[in-house]
């Protein structure tokens, strides 16, 4: 791969990942009452549903495990959110490759307009009207591939717990769909770059 098509996907791979930790950051304040500048892992609100209760109790387990390992309270919630974008990340990185291979139907490269999408709705009547019905769809495929592909695409991973809010699904797959990437998705060393471009040149220097 040159490195015109590496600039590209490092570019994506860094938009991306400030897009989704920001929602996720965003999310565990606004939704879940963990305050990622403070942090606070104070008890959730009245506000919470019994399953928003059950998904905070994955989250907040997943941040105090971080901690037993050593790590501060701030730097476990941040460590926590970018497990989160990191995982997110790679799963519809995936997908993309999934599809160009034709080993998936097209789930992403349209969006809520992908034939797969369109075809799963013919079959389960009324998903398309629900506001989380094209969530429901892309779970049910995760679900599928995690058969084979368990480590990537296992929802029981407590970096699962979250998932993009609509305004950030929606320029994550405008992101992952720009034609100038059209290119690289048939290439097997994308993924990797990915997972090596998710960490800034400062990161990736300090690891180093």
């Amino acid at each position: 791969m040159d490195r015109a098509a590496r600039g590209l996907i490092e570019s994506a791979t860094q938009r991306a990942r400030r897009l989704l930790g920001e929602d996720f950051a965003a999310q565990l304040e606004g939704e879940f009452d963990v305050l990622v500048n403070a942090g606070n892992l104070r008890s959730g609100g009245g506000h919470l549903s019994p399953a928003q209760r059950r998904l905070r109790e994955r989250i907040v387990a997943a941040i105090e495990h971080k901690q037993a390992a050593g790590l501060a309270a701030t730097d476990a919630i941040a460590d926590y959110v970018r497990d989160a974008a990191f995982t997110t990340l790679n799963r519809f990185v995936a997908l993309k490759m999934l599809e160009v291979r034709g080993l998936v139907q097209p789930c992403v490269s349209k969006g809520e307009s992908s034939s797969g999408y369109a075809e799963f709705t013919m079959l389960a009547t009324g998903l398309a009207t629900l506001p989380n019905g094209y969530r429901i769809y892309l779970e049910s495929v995760f679900d599928e591939l995690s058969t084979e592909v368990k480590v990537l695409f296992d929802r029981r991973d407590p970096a699962s717990a979250l998932w993009p809010r609509r305004p950030a699904l929606l320029q994550l797959l405008e992101i992952l769909n720009d034609g100038e990437l059209a290119g690289v998705w048939a290439e097997d060393e994308t993924i990797g770059w990915v997972y090596q471009y998710f960490n800034g040149a400062e990161e990736r220097q300090a690891m180093r």
